[in-house]
């Protein structure tokens, strides 16, 4: 088992460490029965467990899960809301800001903390859509997948934001009205707790990742043309956002798909058309600042290294001992 590493201040010093996240009903169901499961795959107690061994383990907790008595899955659901009962004190007795600071050094090791924030970061606002969703999610849930202790397939949640999206574009007004007086609300919050919150001041980490090459590079190099199904997903989007504004990035990205496949062949026409215009100013920018940035031979020479043609077609490579054909050459 991998140990972590012990949060320090800057004076070196220990500091407290933060609380383990509560386990969930099926982590303590498979507490309960995981010694009794590795007894009967691997009898031999001093013998270490093989890869497939240990796979047949996690296989055998699954299936009891699924199958697991009524009564034991209420005893598992109610110590598993009592373990997140003490996490939820004890993550408010540890501090928020040591909690930031715990999980800001588990995705970057060498940050410090140089002024401790005040508050606890307010999570933002849910929109009236979301509030939409989180009334019938689910309720639609169980209709596409009625068993309750087995897990949902990618196809069937897939089905349930199909069918939210599809009831949010028939939503009644009444509800409608509702979601976005909640929202306000949510919004008004918000912003109260954000104006309270002060964030920790981190200290710059040294030696970390470059950034990806030519990245914030600012050469004048021209940007690759759009595509036409990016020229109509531009427009969809920004025609989108005005009639369902609170309509999230997926279920956008899923109705411009949709649409771009029934557009009718004239308009689909058009996209293209446009979209061939931009590729030929592409071209003649490119061409254009290539001949302003590109370095010629007789420049990369400078005297060093260069290369160029000798005798008889041989080559003559001059600032390393080489003379004529690369034969080494004694200086005089």
């Amino acid at each position: 088992m991998t140990k972590h590493k012990r949060l320090k201040d800057e004076n070196g010093n220990d500091l407290p460490q933060p609380p383990k996240r509560a386990r969930t009903a099926y982590l303590v169901f498979c507490d309960k029965h995981r010694a009794q499961i590795m007894r009967d795959v691997h009898p031999e107690p001093d013998a270490k467990f093989t890869r497939e061994e240990m796979q047949q383990v996690t296989t055998r907790l699954a299936e009891r899960w699924k199958n697991v008595a009524p009564d034991e899955l209420a005893a598992c659901k109610a110590e598993a809301d009592r373990l997140k009962d003490e996490y939820e004190a004890a993550k408010v007795a540890f501090g928020p800001g040591l909690m930031r600071r715990s999980n800001k050094s588990k995705k970057n090791k060498r940050a410090r903390i140089i002024v401790e924030g005040v508050g606890e970061k307010p999570k933002r606002a849910r929109t009236a859509y979301l509030i939409f969703c989180d009334r019938y999610r689910n309720l639609i849930m169980k209709e596409v997948h009625s068993d309750p202790t087995t897990k949902f397939t990618r196809e069937e949640m897939q089905q349930v934001t199909t069918r939210l999206a599809d009831m949010w574009k028939n939503v009644h007004t009444e509800v409608l009205a509702e979601c976005k007086a909640e929202a306000e609300e949510c919004k008004r919050v918000y912003q109260e707790q954000k104006d309270k919150y002060v964030p920790p001041v981190y200290a710059s980490a040294k030696g970390g990742k470059k950034g990806k090459k030519g990245k914030g590079r600012d050469d004048g190099k021209p940007k690759r043309p759009r595509t036409a199904y990016l020229i109509f997903a531009e427009d969809e989007r920004a025609r989108l956002k005005k009639l369902h504004p609170d309509m999230d990035f997926t279920d956008t990205s899923r109705w411009v798909s949709r649409e771009w496949k029934e557009l009718p062949d004239n308009k689909r026409n058009a996209y293209m058309r446009t979209a061939e215009k931009e590729q030929d100013k592409h071209r003649m920018a490119k061409a254009s600042w290539e001949a302003k940035n590109t370095i010629t031979p007789a420049m990369n020479m400078g005297g060093m290294g260069g290369v160029h043609p000798g005798v008889g077609g041989m080559q003559v490579q001059h600032g390393h001992g080489m003379d004529v054909g690369g034969v080494p050459m004694v200086s005089a």
